[in-house]
């Protein structure tokens, strides 16, 4: 649902920690590129120690400070939303090297900063970012980072431009208008999508609370 909640919302966890979110068609980004959050999804376990657990070469490791300044100080008017396991907050990056940037450039992404009450610890969180910075699907947001600082949590997503797909389809707001049924369909199609493949042998990964 958003741009960062998918509300984009983008997250993933075992225990509804930060789930991917699946997007709508490509070929709806002119009307309506949102994501659509599969709340939970459940990781394989598998017995680790924490010394196999590597940082995901494929992720932007950030700084608590780095996303303060992508989101002003974590400002009110950044806010996107809250999917009940954090608050996420609309930040920038920057194109080339990933770190933050003066807001209002660069690239935008959703930051979504766990609360510290559903905190896991850091060997947890970082084994779901490494399986979640390992997919990679036309209909799911994409992780792009995450830190991890003492007890603070975020993960940094693809930001969803359109907001939540429930606002579209229910028309919450005067900006909506109303969605074509061949567009409804389009959406769901892309959402199936996005749900077989995380259902697939290749990511084992079962999802929940589909909204």
């Amino acid at each position: 649902s958003v741009s960062g909640l998918s509300s984009k919302a983008v997250n993933v966890s075992t225990e509804d920690i930060s789930s991917p979110c699946c997007k709508v068609p490509d070929d709806l980004s002119s009307s309506t590129k949102t994501g659509v959050p599969a709340e939970s999804v459940l990781v394989p376990r598998t017995i680790r120690g924490e010394e196999e657990i590597l940082q995901p070469s494929n992720l932007k490791c950030f700084t608590s400070t780095e996303l303060k300044a992508a989101t002003r100080n974590f400002h009110v008017d950044s806010v996107l939303g809250d999917d009940g396991i954090g608050s996420v907050f609309k930040g920038w990056i920057d194109k080339h090297s990933t770190s933050a940037a003066k807001p209002g450039t660069g690239i935008v992404v959703a930051v979504k900063r766990l609360y510290q009450d559903g905190f896991k610890g850091h060997k947890d969180l970082l084994a779901e970012a490494n399986y979640l910075g390992q997919l990679s699907h036309p209909h799911l947001v994409k992780l792009i980072g995450y830190c991890l600082e003492d007890e603070n949590s975020f993960m940094v997503y693809e930001f969803m431009p359109r907001g939540s797909l429930e606002n579209h389809l229910f028309i919450r707001g005067s900006y909506f208008q109303p969605l074509s049924w061949n567009l409804r369909l389009k959406v769901a199609l892309g959402a199936a999508k996005g749900l077989a493949f995380l259902h697939s042998a290749e990511t084992k990964a079962t999802c929940r609370d589909f909204k």
